[in-house]
């Protein structure tokens, strides 16, 4: 749906006289792109972190049929997650014009990235194939495949790639497996190009097109019209000349014609894994410049929130020195505060008092100014004790939509967390126990499951009429404990989304408060369980949750 248009990727334009200012609660600071489809902006949250805010253009939203399409497209991006992927953080499909809000990715993309500085190392390729081979994993274990992945649609980030563009991603059912032909040509499976059954492996297929495009700097199957790619995609070999030979074997695997043939995403990761250990990967000093330079853009844009210092940085990609990043940022932030200055929005909403490089924003005094008494030092005090604020409540503040926490519920206690007050980390952190998927005033806005298990929950700070609510998603990985009870009937364990918000060491006895069970995660799956021992399973956002006890 969004062809041609980036969560980031692109060079930050300045707003224009038809833009909106405001999407829903998302103030709109810049231009990221159009498309076909609508246009994409920075904007920021409430609590000031960027986001990319796409939005349709009108005469679509008009069109019954493609605004149904809209909801099942947002419907699939909802259910996507994964540290290689970017999330969605808002929509409203039913407004006009229909909004979707992401996650902003301050990045090139690998197709900019490459057209600009030329093919990457072996150790860059292999990292690369390991980052996208997970995030399609977690793509697919949501019972979703991606059909367009494509070097324009994988973003290069400071702590590694992500996947964007699920516009024509379709969840993996008998509805959506066949149909028309979509995608890219020259990064489409030969199932593409016949309008046959498309499945996990077409993605298979199009992440070694990817990383073959990432080691060679072109195309696997070349260029021209549809017709011809078509042709040489279902008929001949692959040039992967120039593939280094550690790569050409998995990558030549994975454009087997016959998606049976075609590794499996666990073994790109596997042997992806081993050839970055012991070198973690790294990218090319001339696109880590570009990844700093679109983080100072976006820095000059989106000053931090009023009585904050600023952001904490950014970890760049393991294996690169900090000095070459800082060296790229300190060569670009210079020029870019005099470039965008004249035309940057000021955090209030105000324009800039003027177009220079600089101005002067404090008056001199003058001597015919009133002079006011000074306060007493028991003044001061007095104030500043009325006027301090209160620690967790600013910290409830600093927290956007998209973040993460270290915090899970409390084993012990049901009704409190296990922290004071929440911290946002990296979500790719083992200790990301929750996502933030809304900032709320109340948490009767936050979802309750309606009595499913889909690891929802809420954190909230305050009284009624003056609440913060933190509405949260549990973010379970495999090999994760948490707990649970006995259920209503013997031999059964029961679980609810407060227990799947705990977090419990799997070999730590004795069990806490009035918990029974120690379950260890086995899956998250849209197929069957694991046959195991002790196993467990529950219907969990429209796949499985598989555990066994412990």
């Amino acid at each position: 749906m969004w062809e041609g248009v980036r969560v980031s990727g692109e060079k930050l334009k300045p707003l224009q006289a038809d833009d909106p200012k405001r999407i829903g609660e998302y103030r709109l600071l810049a231009r990221l792109g159009a498309g076909g489809m609508g246009r994409v902006y920075l904007g920021r949250s409430k609590g000031g972190r960027p986001v990319a805010v796409k939005v349709i253009h009108p005469h679509l939203a008009e069109d019954p049929q493609f605004r149904r399409r809209f909801e099942q497209e947002v419907a699939a991006a909802r259910r996507v997650g994964g540290i290689h992927t970017v999330q969605v953080v808002d929509a409203d499909p039913g407004v006009d014009p229909p909004w979707l809000v992401t996650e902003y990715i301050a990045g090139p993309s690998l197709q900019e990235a490459v057209g600009e500085h030329g093919a990457f190392s072996e150790e860059s390729v292999a990292g690369l194939g390991a980052g996208l081979a997970e995030g399609l994993m977690a793509i697919h274990e949501r019972n979703v495949v991606h059909r367009d992945l494509k070097p324009g649609n994988v973003l290069l980030a400071q702590d590694g790639p992500r996947i964007i563009d699920f516009g024509i991603a379709r969840a993996l059912d008998a509805t959506s497996q066949t149909t028309s032909v979509v995608g890219t040509p020259g990064f489409m499976s030969p199932e593409q190009f016949r309008g046959r059954e498309i499945g996990s492996a077409s993605d298979v297929f199009c992440l070694a097109a990817v990383l073959a495009f990432a080691a060679t700097g072109r195309r696997p199957f070349g260029e021209g019209p549809i017709e011809a790619l078509g042709y040489r995609v279902v008929n001949e070999d692959p040039d992967l000349t120039g593939v280094p030979e550690s790569l050409r074997p998995l990558i030549a695997a994975g454009l087997a014609k016959d998606p049976g043939d075609r590794p499996g995403l666990d073994a790109i990761l596997d042997r992806c894994s081993v050839l970055v250990q012991g070198g973690e990967p790294s990218l090319p000093r001339s696109v880590t410049t570009m990844i700093a330079t679109r983080v100072a853009e976006t820095e000059v844009l989106l000053p931090p929130p009023r009585g904050t210092s600023g952001r904490p940085p950014r970890v760049p990609w393991p294996g690169r020195p900090r000095s070459a990043t800082a060296a790229g940022a300190a060569a670009v932030v210079g020029v870019l505060l005099v470039a965008f200055a004249v035309w940057a929005i000021a955090d209030d909403g105000s324009e800039p008092a003027g177009s220079g490089a600089a101005a002067q924003v404090t008056a001199p005094r003058t001597s015919d100014a009133p002079q006011t008494p000074s306060p007493t030092s028991s003044e001061v005090a007095s104030a500043s004790a009325s006027a301090a604020p209160d620690p967790v409540r600013k910290a409830f503040e600093k927290i956007s939509a998209g973040d993460c926490l270290d915090a899970h519920r409390s084993p012990h206690d049901s009704d409190k967390w296990s922290k004071g007050k929440p911290n946002a980390v990296p979500c790719s952190r083992s200790n990301a126990y929750v996502r933030v998927t809304k900032v709320a005033d109340d948490t009767s806005d936050c979802a309750d499951g309606d009595g499913e298990i889909d690891g929802e929950l809420w954190w909230s700070y305050g009284d009624e009429g003056d609440e913060i609510a933190l509405c949260v998603s549990r973010q379970l990985r495999v090999g994760d404990c948490f707990l649970g009870t006995d259920g209503p009937d013997e031999g059964t364990v029961s679980i609810s989304n407060g227990d799947l918000m705990t977090s419990w060491p799997c070999g730590k006895r004795p069990l806490p408060g009035s918990y029974d069970h120690i379950l260890k995660v086995t899956a998250l799956t849209g197929g069957d369980c694991p046959s195991a021992r002790r196993s467990v399973d529950w219907s969990y956002r429209g796949g499985k949750l598989c555990a066994r006890l412990v």
